[in-house]
């Protein structure tokens, strides 16, 4: 049993590892984040356990506790220019996770409204998006928000432009992130697990639900058959 809303408002979907597979190099691009903070002066010490964007955060915060505003804000716009940089790479390389398509559509056919959520830039996520096919009634992407997945804000500006009901839509991601963030935003949460990790990989942030194909998605929201 699930505990997902009836009937269901929204659904939002991170973009990369749930509908599509870009092969995005992140250890490529924490390399280079933490490179980049080094040569601004700081131990990398530590901001190593941080995710790619929170190693940006903190490096242009601990710059900026030391008066160096001009440099947190050269990190900044350098570190985004790397990152997409490294995005727009892999992006054109874009391939669409099984039943991905056809999923988005078939929440469309039923008035149930679907937007996408990436910590991935706009660019790149519209290359990987127009190449599989796949077209959301919106897209929040890095640049549009402040602050990033596990942080609610992207969802709830998602939401916000949907005109949908927290309480009454989904979040659906492969990553931990993408659950914490759906909760702090006050959804129900779908963790997919694709068929390359463990049955417990969810297990300390606890979705509603847990899947391994992108069809059970449509069953539990909809009940329809795939």
């Amino acid at each position: 049993m699930t505990s997902l809303p009836k009937p269901v408002d929204a659904v939002l979907f991170d973009l990369d590892g749930t509908l599509v597979e870009t092969n995005i190099d992140f250890p490529l691009m924490k390399r280079e984040v933490l490179a980049l903070a080094a040569r601004h002066g700081l131990d990398t010490g530590g901001l190593v356990e941080l995710d790619i964007l929170g190693v940006v955060e903190r490096a242009a915060e601990l710059l900026i506790s030391s008066g160096r505003h001009e440099d947190a804000e050269d990190l900044r716009i350098t570190a985004m220019r790397k990152l997409e940089e490294i995005e727009m790479r892999h992006a054109r390389d874009t391939e669409e996770i099984r039943f991905a398509r056809e999923l988005v559509g078939c929440l469309s056919q039923r008035g149930i409204r679907v937007g996408i959520v990436t910590r991935n830039c706009r660019r790149a996520s519209e290359t990987a998006l127009a190449i599989v096919g796949i077209s959301p009634d919106v897209l929040v992407c890095r640049e549009d928000s402040q602050r990033h997945k596990p942080h609610p804000e992207p969802l709830r500006m998602a939401l916000d432009a949907l005109a949908a009901r927290p309480d009454a839509s989904v979040m659906v991601g492969d990553h931990l992130m993408d659950i914490q963030s759906g909760k702090a935003a006050g959804m129900a949460t779908i963790g997919f697990l694709r068929d390359c990790r463990p049955i417990d990989f969810f297990a300390q942030v606890q979705p509603d639900l847990v899947v391994r194909e992108l069809a059970e998605v449509l069953r539990a929201i909809v009940g329809c058959d795939s």
